[in-house]
C-alpha cells in the first residue's frame, strides 16, 4: 500500500502540471514558445459548435402589404365584412349587452395571404416544434410559440385554406350570456341571440368562438317562444374552419 508521503508527492506533481499547462506562453526563443503553447483540448473548442443546427426551417416571411398591415393592426378588421355580416355583428353585440352579457371581438375579415400565414404558424407549431426538444431549435420554438399564442390559434382547429373570414362572412368572438337571460319576456341563450341576429355557430364543440351568417336568416325582430335547436336542420353539414 502506498505511503501517505508518496500520495502527497504524486498529488503535488499533478497540480503543478495542470498549472503549467494553463499558463501563458513563455517569452523567449521560438522553440520555447512552441513547446509552452500546449493547452487542454477543451479550452480551444468553440462552444457554439457544441449545438447542432435546428432541423426545422423557419416560418415563411410575410411580404404581402395587405397581410403585413393586417398583421400589425391593433384591432380586428370589420370594415371589409359584407354588409349583411357587419349588420348582424352589430345587432348581435347589442343584444348580448342588453341581456347583461359580455362580448369581445377576436377576429373578423382576414386577407387570404394572412390566412395562409395562420396555416403556416399552426402547422409549424403543432407538427414540428410543440414537442421539439432539439437544443438548436429552442429559439425558433419560442418564436413560433409566441406567434401561435398571439394569433389566439387553437390546437384542435387548424385554419383552413378557404375560410369565410377571407370572404368577409364570419367573425370570431368570446361571448358570455347569463344562464337566466331574458329578452322581451322570453328566456334566451347565446345561440338564440345569434339566430335572432341572423348568424350561427356551425361547430360549437370544436370552434365555439366562430360565427357565420345563417343560411336561413331569422326575419324580423320578434322572438318565437319555441326553444331554438342547437343546430338548424335546414343548415347543411360541412366542415367549418376558423
Amino acid at each position: 500500500m502506498p505511503s501517505p508521503r508518496l500520495f502527497k508527492d504524486v498529488l503535488a506533481c499533478l497540480l503543478l502540471g495542470t498549472c503549467l499547462s494553463a499558463a501563458p506562453p513563455a517569452v523567449g526563443d521560438g522553440k520555447a514558445a512552441q513547446t509552452s503553447d500546449w493547452r487542454p483540448m477543451a479550452l480551444v473548442i468553440n462552444p457554439s459548435l457544441w449545438l447542432a443546427a435546428c432541423s426545422v426551417t423557419p416560418l415563411p416571411p410575410v411580404d404581402d402589404d395587405e397581410a403585413l398591415a393586417f398583421e400589425n393592426g391593433a384591432s380586428p378588421d370589420t370594415g371589409n365584412l359584407v354588409s349583411a355580416m357587419a349588420g348582424a355583428l352589430e345587432k348581435f353585440q347589442q343584444l348580448v349587452i342588453s341581456v347583461g352579457g359580455s362580448f369581445e371581438l377576436k377576429s373578423a375579415y382576414r386577407p387570404p395571404v394572412y390566412q395562409a400565414h395562420l396555416q403556416a404558424v399552426w402547422s409549424k407549431w403543432m407538427l414540428e416544434l410543440r414537442n421539439n426538444r432539439e437544443p438548436g431549435c429552442q429559439t425558433l420554438r419560442g418564436q413560433v410559440g409566441e406567434e401561435f399564442e398571439r394569433h389566439r390559434l387553437m390546437e384542435t382547429q387548424k385554419p383552413a385554406t378557404s375560410s369565410d373570414h377571407t370572404r368577409g362572412l364570419a367573425f370570431d368572438a368570446a361571448v358570455v350570456v347569463p344562464r337566466l337571460a331574458w329578452l322581451r319576456k322570453h328566456r334566451v341563450s347565446l345561440d338564440r341571440l345569434a339566430l335572432i341576429s341572423g348568424i350561427r355557430r356551425p361547430d360549437i364543440r370544436r370552434d365555439p368562438v366562430h360565427f357565420e351568417l345563417a343560411i336561413d336568416r331569422v326575419r324580423g325582430s320578434g322572438i318565437s317562444p319555441r326553444a331554438p335547436q342547437r343546430a338548424s336542420l335546414s343548415v347543411r353539414r360541412r366542415e367549418m374552419s376558423r
